[in-house]
C-alpha cells in the first residue's frame, strides 16, 4: 500500500526535523551554561549535583529544540543578512479528534504514511521526553502534575502558533499530553530496575539521603 517514496520521504522529513532541532540545541548550550553558572554562583551552591544539572540541561535544551520547530520563526543567513520567514497564516482546527479522520484519509486513500508518522505519532513521541525528564529531575512531583505541566506546555505552543504559519490544532493538545503520560510511564518502568541510579538526577532524591 505504501511505496518506498512515501516511506523515504517520511524518514527524510524526520531526519530534517532532528537536525534542525539539534542546531538550535547546540546554539543555546553556551547560553545555558553561562546562565546556569551565574545562577548557581548567586545561590552560593557549594555542592553541585552534576547528575541533576545534566538532567536540567537536557530538559531546557530539548524545550528549545521543540520551540524551534513550533513557535520560533525560521531564518537563514545569506548575502542580504539574516532573513526571517514567517510564511502565510496557518490553518486552525477546533474540532476534537478530527485527526483520526484526516489520518485515515491520508493513509488509506492516498497512501501518505508520512501523515501518520509525523502528524499523529510524531506529536506523541516528541512530548515523551518532557514527561520522562520532568519526573527524572524532580522525582517527587505527582504524575498528575507532570501531565498538567505537559498540557500547559502544549497549550502555550498552540496559542503561540495561532498568528504564525504553522497553524494550531486542538488535537495536538491531547496527542502531546498523551506523549507526556507515556514519558512518565517509561520513567516509572526504568525506575523499578535502576532506582538508585535515576535517583541521582533528582534534588529530592538527594535530600532524602
Amino acid at each position: 500500500m505504501y511505496d518506498n517514496h512515501s516511506l523515504g520521504g517520511s524518514m527524510s522529513s524526520i531526519i530534517s526535523y532532528m537536525i534542525s532541532m539539534l542546531q538550535y540545541m547546540l546554539l543555546f548550550t553556551p547560553f545555558f551554561i553561562i546562565i546556569r553558572g551565574v545562577w548557581l554562583y548567586v545561590k552560593k551552591n557549594k555542592k553541585i549535583n552534576w547528575y541533576h544539572e545534566v538532567g536540567l540541561y537536557a530538559l531546557v535544551v530539548y524545550s528549545i529544540g521543540i520551540a524551534s520547530q513550533t513557535i520560533i520563526p525560521k531564518f537563514q543567513i545569506g548575502m542580504n543578512g539574516i532573513e526571517i520567514f514567517h510564511g502565510s497564516l496557518g490553518g486552525t482546527n477546533l474540532i476534537p479528534f478530527k485527526v483520526f479522520q484526516e489520518t485515515y484519509i491520508e493513509v488509506f486513500y492516498y497512501g501518505n504514511i508520512s501523515y501518520f508518522l509525523i502528524n499523529f505519532l510524531g506529536n506523541i513521541i516528541m512530548f515523551m521526553p518532557f514527561g520522562f525528564l520532568i519526573k527524572l529531575i524532580w522525582n517527587k512531583i505527582p504524575v498528575k502534575k507532570v501531565i498538567l505541566i505537559g498540557l500547559g506546555i502544549s497549550l502555550f505552543i498552540e496559542i503561540c502558533q495561532l498568528p504564525i504559519s504553522r497553524g494550531s490544532d486542538v488535537d495536538d493538545l491531547w496527542l502531546n499530553t498523551l506523549g507526556v503520560a507515556l514519558g512518565v510511564g517509561v520513567y516509572q518502568l526504568l525506575n523499578k530496575k535502576w532506582n538508585p541510579f535515576l535517583k541521582r538526577f533528582s534534588i529530592e532524591g538527594e535530600k532524602k539521603k
